[in-house]
């Protein structure tokens, strides 16, 4: 893992986000994506148009998801000085002609839980998470790259502001005009490294390839453990927006 470690520090305490190269070998991802695609007990959505959209509940499917997991640990554990755990995880598929996302925070929205009692989206479990995406295959200007933009500070109130507080976490439109959005290229094996407060979004896939990638997000440890929590809560709340993120065809 040779990789200037200052370097990504100063740049994701300045800009909430940063990439590093060649972190996971290529056929290790590929062995991790049939183990994904040919793994029970995991959650499979599709997009409006009937395609693959993503899987969750995949981290510790196989012996290269677990390791993927486990070099993001120690990624993450040298980066922040700072023990992590997962919080969540899922495939994106995207397709040729597959869905992009409108632009959103992550974890920034209302939930109702089987009570009927209102939560503060994934700051109900923390009020810190990094996201590590690593690509499959390359993002380029046609497959629909990761946009990402720079962090946003303050409460979860104060974000929850900037977006269509519909119970997704989609950003008001006059909130996304003002934000300028950086194309993430990357190639297999490169991850992203982003705040779940950086407002990200993403375009269709016009390019007749494949765009595949793992994303998982984090919570720090002194957190406590949130992963099966996270799921059984995320079945059992009654918001009726879904539960996938949506975006334009």
């Amino acid at each position: 893992m040779k990789t200037d470690l200052n370097k990504l520090r100063d740049e994701y305490a300045t800009k909430g986000y940063c990439i590093a190269r060649n972190i996971i070998k290529k056929e290790a991802l590929e062995a991790a994506y049939q183990e994904i695609i040919s793994s029970d007990g995991t959650s499979v959505y599709k997009d409006q148009s009937g395609q693959l959209r993503r899987i969750e509940g995949i981290y510790d499917k196989g012996p290269n998801l677990i390791n993927i997991n486990n070099t993001f640990l120690e990624f993450l554990n040298l980066l922040f000085n700072e023990e992590f755990l997962i919080f969540k995880d899922k495939y994106n598929a995207k397709p040729p002609g597959g869905e992009g996302f409108f632009a959103h925070y992550d974890g920034i929205f209302t939930w109702v839980d089987k009570d009927g009692v209102e939560r503060d989206g994934w700051h109900y479990y923390s009020d810190k998470f990094v996201n590590i995406l690593v690509a499959i295959d390359s993002m380029t200007e046609h497959n629909g790259p990761l946009e990402v933009a720079c962090e946003h500070k303050g409460s979860f109130n104060d974000l929850l502001k900037n977006t269509k507080n519909n119970n997704t976490p989609d950003l008001k439109p006059e909130i996304e005009a003002l934000l300028d959005f950086e194309k993430i290229f990357i190639n297999p094996g490169d991850i992203v490294l982003f705040s779940s407060r950086c407002p990200h979004r993403s375009l269709r896939n016009s390019s007749s390839n494949d765009r595949r990638t793992i994303y998982y997000s984090y919570n720090p440890k002194k957190d406590g453990v949130h992963y099966l929590q996270y799921f059984k809560d995320k079945d059992a709340s009654k918001n009726k927006a879904s539960k996938s993120l949506s975006g334009e065809t």
